[in-house]
Parts: C-alpha cells; structure tokens; sequence
C-alpha cells in the first residue's frame, strides 16, 4: 500500500494497499445429495471445487543505475512502459479484470505522475514539474490516486503540494505553503480517507495528516517526527502505520484512530510500512534492525514481531491477508522477494538493485 506507503492500497496497498480489500481463501464443502427414491442414489463428487489465487507485485528493476517500474503476477514479470524513460511502480489494485499501477514516470522535462491500466500508462500531471502516485484504490468504477506535485515558483519558492486524483481530476490537500505529500489513499462506503505528511519549516518538523472527504482530521501528534505511510480503514477504525523520531532513532508505531503504538523500543532503528486489517488481526510489515545493525524484515501481528530474515538488510514494505495465508512482500539485499507464510520466494536474480513495494491478492 506505500510503499509510503505510506497502500495500500496499495495500498495501496498498498491496498497498497498500499493496500485495503480482502478475500476468503476458504474451500468449499464437498455437497452430498440425499435419495428421491428408496435403493438409489445419485454419484458424488467429493472433489472441491479447485480455488484459483492470482498474485500481483508490483516495485522496480533497476537497469545500470536506472530504475524501471515492473509487475509480477504469479512469478511472471512484466515491465511498465515509460517511452521517455526510467519509472517507478509505488502500488497496485485489482479491480475484476482489470490491473491499475500508480507510479512515477520520467518525462522529457521532470517526472510525472502515472497511472497504468492492464499496461498502458496515462499520465496525471504534464511532467513540467516533478510529480508522483503513491498510492491507487478502486471503488465503484471510480479510481482514486494520491502522491504530490510541486507547484509553481512564487516569490522563488516552490513547494511540494498533496495532492488527490478521482478519475484523473486533481484536488490539492494542502496549500502549497510548506512541502506536503499523500503517501496512501483507503475508500469505506462513501468515505474516501487520505494519508500524508507536511513538513513544517518554522519547527523543522513533520506532522501527520490524514484527510476524510478532504478535510483535515487534526490528528494530535506524540512527537516532532510523525512519519505516516500506509492507511487500512476497518468500519470506524482507521489504522495508520509508520513511524517517529525520538532521539535521532527511527521507531515504528502503528495509530488506531489517531492513538500511537510503539512497535519498536527505540534502541535500535524500526519503520512500520504497510498495515492490514484481516477479522480480528491486524498486520503491520516493516523494518528493525538487529544487535548487528542489520536491517530486518519484520511483520508484526497484534504486535508481536516475527523476523523474515538474518544476518542480512532486508526490507518487508507491503502486507496483504488471503483467508489463511499472509503475503509480505519487499526485498533482500538487491532481490525482489516475497514471503508466504515465512517462506521467501524470489523474483530476481540479485544482478540488478530490485524491490517490491505493493501487493495485491485475489481468488477466485
């Protein structure tokens, strides 16, 4: 879902997402069918009926020192098109048939903000000034993507703007005053719930905000670094996963309706990613780093934190729940990876810097 994000949803996530959507994984029960007439009976099948789960990754490859945006859908990698050169794919969403990659795309100028469906790229800001899609979400036909554009030069000053996109319209988050970003985007009903940060210049700080039909919901912020990436609505629940500063050391926490939970005790360097909210569990994939300094994948249920790797720097950025079986996604040293259930599936070959930064289920 951030792969900030920040999904997912993906998720979007994330979602994202970055990301926000979940499928039973369950099989169904063998049927039996009684007699209609004494002394025969129809023949059973007891075979259940075979239950089809697609798996979709979406991150970067790089080429030499350039990065390009990549879709892997069961182990099967595709590259995203980008005509003026390098991309970067920040978060997938599978609505029906149809695949959407939010991302950054090159452009003869800067980077623009791109949005893939099944493979063709539209871009979302004119590539004049530096751009980029954090996060995309599905509801109801309607698409809706978050990320930032820098805004124009007043006064020699440009800043970055938050911005949201339905259905490729933009409407700015924040004012343009200070540096602003949407790392997530998450949609309940007729609710559609934004993620981000904006950097305070007079404080040197950031503050987390999230939006809710574009209005500001004020979060209280614990501390002067709140770092927000990811974003799972559940009912009337919000989760939020990221992280803070406290005495130059990074600590991953995880809001539950604007309510911090340290993930990490601060010793060491921690970062909460991607959040996902599965009956009730709820998942935070992330980082911390070990007695060696070694940067650990972790995924954290109900707060308690299992280590996908050892003795190696590794990263868990995305975290989706298919009926029983966890997915985390992210990568090891330069390998795209996966983890199903604890065990590591990788993408690529290690020759070449790759990572995955969102994923998205589903079955069938």
């Amino acid at each position: 879902m951030k792969r900030q994000i920040r999904l997912i949803a993906v998720l979007l996530l994330v979602t994202f997402t970055f990301s926000c959507n979940k499928d039973d994984d369950s099989q169904p029960e063998s049927t039996v069918i009684e007699d209609t007439q004494p002394g025969t009976a129809d023949p059973v099948d007891p075979t259940p009926t075979p239950q089809t789960t697609d798996l979709y990754l979406v991150g970067y490859e790089r080429d030499g020192d350039k990065p390009y945006a990549q879709l892997w859908k069961n182990g099967v990698k595709t590259a995203l098109p980008n005509a003026a050169g390098t991309s970067l794919a920040n978060s997938v969403y599978v609505s029906e048939v149809d695949v959407y990659v939010a991302g950054q795309a090159e452009t003869s100028y800067n980077s623009a903000a791109i949005v893939w469906k099944n493979g063709v790229g539209t871009h979302l800001t004119d590539g004049t000034k530096s751009a980029n899609a954090n996060s995309v979400f599905v509801s109801e036909d309607d698409v809706y993507v978050v990320g930032y554009e820098r805004s124009e030069i007043i006064n020699r000053e440009s800043h970055y703007i938050a911005k949201l996109w339905k259905n490729g319209v933009a409407t700015p988050l924040t004012s343009g005053i200070n540096d602003a970003t949407a790392t997530d985007v998450s949609v309940a009903g007729s609710d559609v719930y934004v993620v981000g940060e904006e950097y305070l210049a007079e404080t040197f700080t950031y503050q987390m905000k999230v939006w809710k039909n574009g209005v500001d919901l004020n979060y209280t912020n614990s501390s002067k670094w709140n770092r927000p990436i990811s974003i799972f609505v559940d009912g009337t629940d919000v989760y939020i996963a990221g992280y803070r500063k406290n005495e130059g050391a990074n600590i991953a926490v995880l809001w539950k309706n604007g309510v911090p939970t340290d993930l990490t005790n601060g010793e060491k360097q921690g970062m909460a990613m991607d959040v996902f909210v599965e009956g009730s569990d709820v998942y935070v994939a992330g980082i911390h780093s070990d007695e060696n300094s070694n940067q650990i994948a972790t995924l954290w249920k109900n707060g308690v934190a299992t280590e996908l790797n050892t003795n190696t720097s590794a990263t868990a950025s995305t975290v989706w729940v298919s009926g029983s079986d966890v997915y985390v996604g992210g990568h090891e040293l330069k390998v795209a990876k996966f983890w199903k259930n604890g065990t590591p599936t990788s993408l690529t070959n290690g020759q070449n810097d790759a990572t995955i930064n969102s994923i998205f289920v589903t079955s069938n």
